[in-house]
């Protein structure tokens, strides 16, 4: 068995603060850490939909303007539209997008309604 010193290479991510530039729409960070440049996302300030049931109030369709200015994803990283449906985040990322979306939405409540009627019928014409 040798004594002679061993030595090994081992990669290390060397962290440092980054001056970047904030949009005004931007409320903050949720984290002033970023593991890469990649990662430093901008948020708007969310707004949901907000319905009191029985057990208590529930947000949903809730949706923030995002910019992830240094993204590697797409080409020209603009801000998106952002719109959290069952747990998954939809980015539209032009207002066709959010329109087609709104459209859907608007056709989905002409459903719920008439699902409303029907269980009214059901039920005998009450609640």
């Amino acid at each position: 068995m040798s004594t002679e010193p061993r030595t090994v290479h081992v990669n290390v991510f060397v962290t440092k603060s980054l001056e970047i530039e904030e949009p005004s729409w931007c409320v903050g960070h949720r984290d002033d850490r970023a593991q890469y440049k990649a990662d430093i996302t901008h948020n708007g300030p969310e707004i949901s939909a907000r319905i009191d049931t029985r057990r208590g109030p529930t947000d949903f369709l809730t949706a923030w303007i995002s910019q992830a200015p240094y993204s590697v994803l797409t080409p020209e990283p603009l801000p998106v539209l952002a719109i959290e449906v069952g747990g998954d985040i939809l980015n539209c990322e032009d207002t066709a997008d959010v329109r087609a979306f709104a459209n859907l939405v608007r056709a989905h409540l002409d459903v719920l309604e008439q699902l409303a009627v029907e269980l009214e019928r059901i039920r005998g014409g009450g609640e």
